[in-house]
């Protein structure tokens, strides 16, 4: 009788470094994920959101919140001191071009160009040395045509602890406005945001809608000549 011989199939051996590889990092790559998430959700409580901005009408009223502070920007009193200024100034007329330019006509016609560029020079150079003040800021003409206002004092604003009380100057400004054709607009630093909910919600109360605009402690406030928009929220 003869006897069947099976034949065995032997598999090479495998190697499983790069296999284990692959693995380690995917795990590792899936551990970083948890964790960041975990970072997000711990922090999601600090991180200050800027809601939606609605188009309004009314005129915004500008407030800067530094230092826990509440100061009111009051750009209309700066308004009415450059027009004051622009009103003493003398007025530059622009010479016209004599239809016959002989010898005479045309020394007068250069002569009154040079006293055009001159006016214009002395007016520049007004506005140039232009110092405004109002009751919190100094303000001076950044670049061509921009305003800078700077702090009087370090110590400039009232207290977010105080402005609740009746006769607190951040009350009377909200009196003096009118909350149907006036909204307010905060410029918040980082250091300030519980001056920034205390000012919100006193002016909520009084019938406003509020805008703001979170500013880096060091950022000048700068209107250019159109002026500052920070929409209603």
């Amino acid at each position: 009788m003869r006897t069947r011989r099976y034949r065995h199939l032997t598999s090479p051996n495998q190697n499983l470094d790069s296999f284990l590889d692959i693995l380690t990092n995917t795990v590792g790559v899936l551990m970083f994920i948890s964790l960041f998430i975990t970072v997000v959700a711990v922090e999601s409580s600090t991180i200050v959101t800027t809601p939606l901005v609605s188009n309004t009408d009314k005129k915004p009223r500008f407030f800067e919140i530094r230092n826990n502070k509440i100061s009111y920007i009051d750009d209309e009193e700066i308004d009415r001191q450059i027009a004051l200024l622009n009103r003493n100034l003398p007025e530059c007329s622009v010479p016209e071009i004599p239809r016959d330019l002989d010898n005479y006509n045309y020394q007068f016609y250069l002569n009154r160009v040079q006293e055009y560029e001159n006016c214009r020079r002395q007016t520049v150079q007004s506005f140039r040395q232009f110092k405004g003040q109002t009751e919190n800021y100094q303000v001076t003409f950044y670049g061509a045509d921009a305003l800078i206002y700077e702090p009087l004092t370090p110590e400039t604003g009232e207290s977010y602890k105080t402005i609740a009380q009746t006769d607190s100057d951040y009350n009377e400004i909200l009196e003096k406005f009118d909350p149907k054709t006036n909204y307010l607009a905060f410029l918040v630093r980082p250091d300030s945001f519980s001056a920034f909910r205390a000012a919100r919600k006193q002016a909520w109360k009084a019938g406003y809608n509020v805008g703001w605009e979170p500013l880096k402690q060091e950022t000048p406030i700068v209107f250019g000549s159109n002026g500052r928009t920070v929409g209603v929220q």
